[in-house]
């Protein structure tokens, strides 16, 4: 299998232009690894793609959190669900430990109801195919922008 690329720069206020972007590119049922510094805008940029999703639907979500304290959160009230998970608090990550957090219960839920699984820091894992990643975003800080590579699997 290869991974297929596509790059953007982006300028921090637009956000919610490249979130139209992703979702027009996400295969239906994706598992999705977000990579870079601290502060590059992980969180951020999954909250956009939540909230993009909730406002298509007309569904009103209080909030949408970091996963970063408790590891994952879930949004049932979408349609298709999505999970978000971040991994950087733990270190060398197995299967087990990911079996404990409901990891591959939400990637099956995901990709059978054409869902998405967001998961923040993979190289956390010691094995990165554990995660089964259909596809992958790289975020590059720059001074006003970040650099976006968004790699899918074909």
């Amino acid at each position: 299998m290869t991974w297929d690329k596509k790059k953007w720069e982006w300028e921090l206020h637009s956000i919610s232009q490249l979130t139209h972007e992703l979702l027009a590119l996400f295969p239906k049922g994706a598992v999705i690894g977000l990579s870079g510094e601290l502060g590059s805008g992980k969180t951020t940029l999954v909250r956009s793609v939540i909230q993009a999703i909730a406002e298509k639907q007309k569904i009103h979500l209080d909030r949408v959190v970091s996963p970063s304290f408790v590891l994952h959160q879930s949004y049932p009230k979408l349609n298709p669900p999505v999970h978000h998970f971040d991994l950087y608090r733990l270190n060398q990550v197995t299967e087990p430990m990911l079996i404990e957090l409901g990891f591959y219960d939400s990637v099956e839920e995901a990709l059978s109801k054409q869902g998405y699984v967001f998961i923040e820091w993979p190289e956390m894992c010691g094995d990165e195919k554990i995660l089964k990643l259909t596809a992958k975003i790289s975020i590059e800080i720059r001074e006003t922008s970040r650099v976006y590579l968004f790699e899918n699997k074909v």
